[in-house]
């Protein structure tokens, strides 16, 4: 019989015996024996390769041991073989942060499978510190940015086609081609106002705009028009400006400044000059815009998910239109937290007993002081979800043409945006910008227990398989040879694509993205492209949002779900004839839902009947769903015609009432009292900071550049400091 109490040892079911080890417990994952490997490649197989396999026509494949053995060892195989599935890719977590910095035993049950796997990240023009501790605290191992083979790439700033074509499919990159179609102010905007031409007011959720220098003569226009609506209406021109002006690819408010004439529009460009919102609603009379998380794993078929945590930036002074505020407009009308912190007046949120505290309060302390002001804050957040909804299907035309000439491999991307919102005293949403890549920086506790728990959760989404070095070592030339089957097909040697066998038979349970038919002897020669066809990848994409579902976390899924194709499909651009959109909402909502209400449903004599009467019903529904998505999206836009949910007409109440029972998670308290939260990241340890001799020698040089730059900054300070002394000592006499 296996011993209950094993605290430093593991038991062997083969031998019914236990040796010494360390044995280490985790929510989801346990340490494996020394002969990891082998045993990896078991659980990926569903096979044990250490014991005979059942008859192929049994049911499940799972190992059973010999004769010999007791049962207690068939009862731990079979155990085994129901949890094998959960680890096939990576799970993170933000409580390994707890660890990383000074208990290593602890650690190691966060470290251990990315190390022995020797699972590798890598950061390309991004020095986030908080996505560097989160790879370190799960044993992965940073690699130079020219280092090809790693698992995970991330990017602060726009990758190059080029650099896409190369994704293997285990790896993973944190951007989508032409994301920047979404992320640029102007492109962004006019991408909008492109679908508002085409489907009418259903894209009403953007200011009137105008970008220079190309549109300058309608910018004067637009000025002399409301000069003389003001006139007319015997008011003066908003201070600081009827209009705001931002480059158009800047970020953390730099370069914006307000406008009431074209003389005040700078010749150089290009700029978004925006209609500046004067009626925002006010928190404690302080303007404020709120930061939503938005990750994509999947642009055609769109899949979308907004996370269930945000941030609400407050103005650090209250606001004021008058000409009494030209001293300090910024801090008065500009809601960015790089601009607002230099304030004198601003107020850090330094305790996690109140998230409404200063001026960075949680999106979920917003919305309950919005509730307490007797608003509907959970209708505010559907229409913040629709309109994230149709920024992504703005663009959604852009990316998927870009994705099938770029990308070789299915769900090889995923991005996390951050879409900034301003909410104005209708509260009507409106969309300010859309960030490529959000801050995470973690300067303060709520910061830091935001932005933690938001990495692990996204990383979750993107699927990082677990495959070891040996087994990508081994595929790679194969997936390359097919990657350049066109050009060299018959330079190649056959001999240089032979597989290593326990490599082989690792891959019969492939990670998403990888064909079963990697083992055949026509893809060892080079005959069979690995390349998957366009249905391919559909399939893959499928697999893969299903696995999503139990690894979102606090991400909420807002496309596909319940009732959206039947709202959006008419706002939405035709992308040929794949129809992949549908066919993800039909397979993974429309038969969800007949196997739910199958089990509800008793059979009975008279299932006939009642499957023409719902077949009936249906057709009815198809007459007038373009009727009903008109509604819907009228509901949306006109937030002051319907300020709450009883005010939504009953069609539409009963499409979105389940989004509106999942909306409040957003209103939920992320932290509990009693609890303490660290202020800001953890430093992590030498010894679990792993990184390639290239990648250590980067960070040493780097360390002593910066370190002269320190020491040459202060002799400049001290030689100046005499001047300064002087010039004050002046100003005082004066």
């Amino acid at each position: 019989m296996k011993p209950k109490n094993l605290p430093r040892e593991i038991y062997n079911p083969f031998t019914n015996r236990t040796r010494k080890g360390r044995f280490l417990l985790c929510k989801r994952l346990k340490l494996r024996p020394d002969n990891y490997l082998e045993e990896y490649c078991a659980d990926l197989e569903v096979i044990n390769i250490m014991a005979p396999i059942r008859p192929a026509e049994e049911a499940e494949r799972c190992p059973q041991p010999s004769l010999s053995e007791e049962q207690e060892a068939s009862e731990y195989l079979v155990a085994r073989c129901k949890k094998i599935r959960t680890s096939d890719y990576m799970l993170f977590s933000s409580d390994a942060l707890i660890h990383i910095a000074s208990d290593s035993k602890a650690s190691e049950k966060y470290t251990w499978l990315g190390e022995r796997l020797r699972l590798t990240f890598k950061m390309m023009r991004s020095d986030s510190r908080l996505i560097r501790t989160m790879c370190h605290s799960h044993g992965l191992m940073q690699c130079s940015s020219k280092n090809p083979q790693v698992n995970v790439i991330w990017m602060g700033a726009p990758v190059k086609s080029v650099k896409m074509r190369e994704l293997m499919p285990w790896q993973r990159l944190n951007q989508f081609p032409r994301s920047t179609e979404l992320t640029k102010k102007d492109r962004l905007y006019e991408n909008i106002e492109r679908s508002k031409s085409i489907f009418g007011e259903a894209y009403d959720f953007i200011p009137e705009f105008y970008v220079t220098p190309r549109e300058n003569q309608k910018m004067e226009i637009a000025f002399d028009r409301v000069l003389k609506e003001v006139t007319a209406a015997g008011g003066e021109l908003c201070f600081p400006g009827e209009f705001i002006v931002k480059p158009t690819n800047s970020r953390q408010g730099k370069g914006i400044f307000f406008a009431n004439s074209m003389a005040d529009i700078p010749a150089e460009g290009p700029l978004l000059v925006s209609r500046y919102l004067k009626d925002p609603y006010l928190v404690n009379n302080h303007k404020f815009d709120l930061r939503i998380y938005v990750a994509v794993t999947s642009f055609y078929p769109l899949v979308a998910y907004v996370y269930s945590e945000g941030l609400a930036r407050l103005a650090s002074r209250p606001y004021d239109t008058s000409a009494s505020s030209a001293d300090s407009n910024e801090y008065v009308h500009l809601t960015n937290y790089s601009i607002n912190k230099n304030s004198t007046s601003f107020v850090r949120n330094e305790s996690m007993s109140s998230e409404d505290l200063g001026h960075k309060w949680t999106l979920g302390a917003l919305l309950r002081y919005v509730e307490n002001e007797g608003k509907d804050a959970k209708l505010l957040m559907l229409r913040i979800e629709d309109l994230i909804v149709k920024s992504l299907l703005s663009i959604q035309n852009s990316v998927a043409t870009a994705s099938r000439t770029t990308l070789r491999f299915a769900c090889t991307n995923f991005e996390l945006f951050g879409f900034d919102v301003l909410v104005d005293q209708a509260l009507k949403p409106w969309l300010l910008e859309v960030n490529l890549s959000p801050s995470l920086a973690c300067d303060a506790p709520l910061d830091s227990l935001l932005k933690t728990r938001l990495i692990a959760d996204l990383l979750n989404l993107a699927c990082v398989p677990l495959l070891d070095k040996k087994i990508i070592d081994s595929v790679t030339p194969a997936l390359r040879k097919s990657m350049n089957a066109s050009q060299d097909s018959e330079t190649s040697d056959p001999d240089e694509l032979e597989l290593d066998p326990k490599c082989a038979k690792t891959l019969k349970r492939r990670p998403v993205g990888l064909k079963r038919s990697v083992l055949t002897k026509k893809i060892v020669s080079g005959n069979t492209s690995l390349i998957p066809n366009t249905e391919k990848k559909f399939d893959q994409i499928l697999r893969k949002v299903e696995l999503e579902e139990g690894r979102r976390g606090d991400f909420i899924r807002v496309f596909p779900r319940n009732g959206t194709w039947g709202m959006y499909s008419p706002v939405m651009e035709d992308l040929g004839s794949d129809d992949f959109d549908e066919r993800l909402f039909a397979e993974v909502i429309t038969k969800k839902n007949m196997k739910n209400s199958s089990e509800q449903i008793a059979t009975s004599s008279s299932s006939s009947s009642s499957s023409h009467s719902t077949f009936s019903s249906s057709a009815f529904s198809s007459m007038r769903i373009e009727e009903v998505s008109d509604l819907f999206h009228d509901v949306m836009m006109e937030c002051s015609k319907y300020p709450s949910l009883a005010d939504v007409p009953i069609e539409v109440r009963e499409i979105i009432s389940p989004w509106y029972e999942e909306a409040s998670e957003y209103t939920k308290k992320i932290t509990q009292d009693g609890e303490t939260y660290a202020s800001k990241l953890p430093t992590i340890r030498s010894t679990a900071r792993l990184r390639t001799k290239s990648c250590a020698e980067f960070y040493e040089v780097r360390k002593v550049q910066m370190a002269k730059k320190k020491e040459a900054e202060a002799v400049a300070a001290k030689e100046n400091e005499p001047v300064v002394l002087q010039a004050v000592a002046a100003k005082r006499v004066v």
